[in-house]
């Protein structure tokens, strides 16, 4: 057997490779892995050479983006079961905004596997669990080869392509496995990190409980996988907290949740609606698309809340957002990238111990630092198109600009790494969602939220009416009281002490201006600077300013 890669679009996303698979007989199979922007498989193939198939990561659109147009030589699309139906929904939606090709051609070709599935004889395939985004999949290939330097009765080899990944497991799909019952002996690896991501996702969830529980409209624009990991966390950590949290999802976000078969108590899918207020509520959490603020269903909800000084606008954006408008509505963008950590990627190395590792999904010095990165195998990052050989003659092969000293030790490095490592029969190969959802793994700090959301018998404050809402006993008026007889003190202090945040005793004395919400709410907008965080509770001691306006 024969192994070689050739990115397909190195300039661009870099996603995208093709694999070819030679035999002792000389039959060939060519299998390309995504299609990104600027792929043209076409033009890489030789005159007799065919498409095979192709493997599709997930269904974000910079990996699918020339899907329906390299569909060739009747190849199947084989993707993860849930990635599959993601793509029925997604495809015909995205087709409106961007030009896809036949998308008829692709969805046809559409062929979700969840087991070992034959591209030769000698060649198999499978889905793994990746994380990343709901039905995310990497894949495993496994050959024989008679001709391996491990024996003919030894001769599996294995090749792992990650696609995007995380380690983390994402809406309940668990994250890529760091140990295998085989040894992986080579990683085509996808090195998009992000550093911030957990730090990100607990600032918003932060944010948008603290605007929700103190009454507010909170609107969430983003992509639709990212609305249903969200709206799935969201529902959970309001189970975790005890308190109650209406979730509406909305639009594509809807569709999607439904075609999963997503079924949370607290969260509402609606497709379609006519009116913004059929699907937003004071207290409650819309989530909506797309990420822009600017088009579709984000621009009628910013439109409608966009006069609330009490409301939230908050923008997950997974570049740097495309602005949004001015409003009196409270707006935040926040950059959220569910990638793995550099060290994560670097730990991914070190527990398969691989002997080859090809980077992708980077361009130019990021490439040049992986291909220098790693001591224990030999690492392509490679430039251009070419064909690279990876496997011949029953060997995995050094790239010709290493020297052979340094061949040699990389093979020793990689000798000694292979024996510290365990191989772990337990490991479960599939790709499909858990039954249960474990926050901490997914990357929420429980245990802040907790200590700033939750309801505690020790809490002098927390009381529950029937309605869900925390109210300060001693202030609130009984049932026998007139409305007449509810001060705005008591209104404001109600609100305050729904964030449940630890009390830091200290005295000062600021102008602040009451701003008008909906009956029954009221926003202060502070005149003075002050080191107030998110989250504290205060004492307000109300006294009108004569002279205000």
């Amino acid at each position: 057997m024969r192994v070689s890669y050739q990115h397909a679009n190195v300039h661009s996303g870099n996603e995208s490779t093709l694999l070819r698979f030679t035999t002792e007989d000389g039959t060939r199979a060519c299998v390309l892995v995504d299609a990104g922007d600027g792929v043209d498989v076409e033009s890489m193939l030789g005159d007799d050479e065919y498409l095979n198939a192709i493997l599709l990561t997930h269904a974000h659109i910079d990996h699918y983006r020339t899907l329906a147009g390299n569909v060739h030589h009747s190849a199947s699309i084989h993707t993860s079961p849930a990635t599959a139906t993601v793509l029925e929904q997604a495809l015909p939606e995205a087709q409106k905004d961007n030009d896809l090709g036949d998308i008829s051609v692709a969805l046809d070709a559409l062929e979700p596997i969840d087991d070992w599935t034959s591209i030769l004889p000698t060649l198999e395939v499978r889905p793994i669990a990746v994380g990343h985004t709901p039905g995310a999949a990497g894949f495993i290939l496994r050959f024989r080869d008679e001709n391996s330097s491990d024996g003919p009765l030894t001769g599996e080899q294995h090749i792992l392509v990650t696609g995007d990944f995380t380690t983390r497991p994402c809406a309940g799909f668990p994250g890529l496995e760091t140990t295998y019952p085989f040894d992986i002996d080579c990683v085509l690896l996808n090195v998009s990190s992000d550093d911030s991501y957990t730090a990100a996702l607990n600032e918003s969830l932060e944010t948008v409980l603290e605007r929700a529980f103190a009454g507010s409209q909170v609107v969430i624009a983003t992509s639709s996988l990212t609305g249903v990991h969200y709206a799935t966390l969201l529902a959970h950590v309001a189970t975790a907290l005890e308190r109650e949290l209406p979730i509406t999802i909305v639009g594509q976000a809807a569709k999607l949740y439904n075609a999963l078969e997503y079924d949370e108590p607290s969260v509402t899918p609606v497709e379609v609606f006519e009116r913004p207020s059929e699907v937003l509520e004071n207290g409650g959490v819309t989530i909506t698309g797309p990420e822009s603020a600017t088009t579709g269903s984000s621009r009628r909800l910013l439109e409608t809340i966009g006069d609330d000084p009490g409301a939230l606008f908050l923008q997950l954006a997974t570049g740097n957002g495309d602005g949004i408008p001015n409003t009196q509505c409270t707006t935040q963008s926040v950059r959220l990238c569910n990638h793995p950590t550099l060290e994560t990627i670097d730990d991914i190395v070190r527990s398969l111990a691989p002997t080859e590792v090809v980077i992708k999904h980077a361009r130019g010095d990021t490439l040049n630092r992986f291909q220098r990165r790693y001591d224990r195998c030999f690492t392509w990052g490679t430039n251009d198109q070419d064909v690279h050989r990876l496997y011949e003659d029953g060997r995995w092969n050094a790239p010709g600009w290493i020297a052979d000293t340094t061949a040699r030790r990389i093979r020793r490095r990689h000798w000694e790494a292979v024996q510290e490592q365990s191989l772990e029969t337990d490991t479960t190969l599939d790709s499909n969602r858990g039954e249960s959802i474990n926050l901490e793994a997914e990357g929420v700090n429980l245990d802040v939220l907790e200590e700033t959301f939750a309801r505690t018998a020790a809490d002098p404050y927390a009381s529950t009416d029937s309605d869900g809402v925390t109210a300060d006993t001693e202030t609130l008026p009984t049932e026998t009281e007139s409305p007449e007889e509810e001060s705005l003190e008591a209104e404001l202090l109600a609100r305050l002490d729904a964030i449940d945040a630890k009390l830091e005793c200290s005295e000062d004395t600021v102008r602040a201006r009451v701003l008008s919400g909906e009956e029954g709410d009221h926003f202060l907008h502070l005149l003075d600077p002050t080191e107030l965080e998110p989250g504290e509770i205060i004492e307000i001691t109300l006294k009108t300013d004569p002279h205000s306006e």
